[in-house]
């Protein structure tokens, strides 16, 4: 019996790796085809074909193009699936545990502007899906809102280390909106700002908007040195 239940155990494992392998082929196929020819010109059998898969095996994967998108985004935020949340992943958590604000905002600001380099080319095809696809539309509707949590998730973490110049929603608020996909795909793809940049940019900015001045010895306040 015992070996019966170990050769059940091995044949588990055995099917839930290639179901793993399945869903990484599909998702590369379907990040393929959304880049190389748009959201909505690439149809299911398009992706199964890329994948080598059975044009249901991706609807039993996925539920439809849309969630196959979302999924996308999903495997980018967390390459290895390994926490349910972003905000779960070890370089988001160093966030929350830096003990020093300004500190706080520059680990921040470094760990967006890598994130927003894997995001982008994906958020891009869900924005431009969303202007002609109601479905799409909803489904980027529901990523912003994850997105805000996650942010407002961001200012806590932030506020539990010292003052903030305004309320910690509207400190959520404004880290949502200067730490999205849309400004880094203008300062960098647009712009040509390079990551290092982009991040310096955002510590900078996040820290003369969010944080008071610091007082000096001589009891005048310093607003925080622009990076160079």
């Amino acid at each position: 019996m015992a070996e019966v239940k170990r050769t059940r155990k091995y044949s588990s494992a055995v099917r839930d790796e290639q179901a793993a392998r399945t869903r990484a082929r599909i998702l590369d196929a379907a990040s393929r085809l959304f880049l190389e020819q748009g959201y909505a010109r690439t149809t299911m059998q398009d992706i199964a074909d890329g994948a080598g898969v059975a044009r249901d095996t991706v609807h039993a994967v996925f539920g439809g193009k849309p969630r196959v998108l979302t999924a996308l985004i999903d495997v980018r935020l967390v390459p290895d699936g390994s926490v349910a949340n972003l905000t779960q992943r070890p370089d988001a958590l160093a966030v929350r545990d830096e003990a020093d604000q300004r500190t706080q905002i520059e680990v921040f600001a470094r760990f967006i502007a890598g994130l927003s380099t894997q995001l982008r080319p994906v958020f891009e095809i869900l924005r431009t899906a969303s202007a002609v696809e109601p479905e799409m539309a909803g489904v980027f509707a529901e990523m912003d809102r994850f997105r805000m949590k996650n942010m407002q998730t961001y200012a806590k973490w932030i506020a539990a280390r010292g003052p903030l110049r305004v309320s910690t929603r509207r400190a959520g608020e404004i880290i949502w909106a200067l730490a999205s996909p849309d400004v880094g795909r203008m300062l960098c793809d647009e712009l040509g700002w390079s990551q290092a940049q982009h991040a310096r940019w955002l510590s900078d900015t996040l820290t003369r908007t969010l944080l008071p001045d610091q007082e000096e010895p001589n009891g005048r306040h310093r607003r925080p040195e622009r990076p160079c």
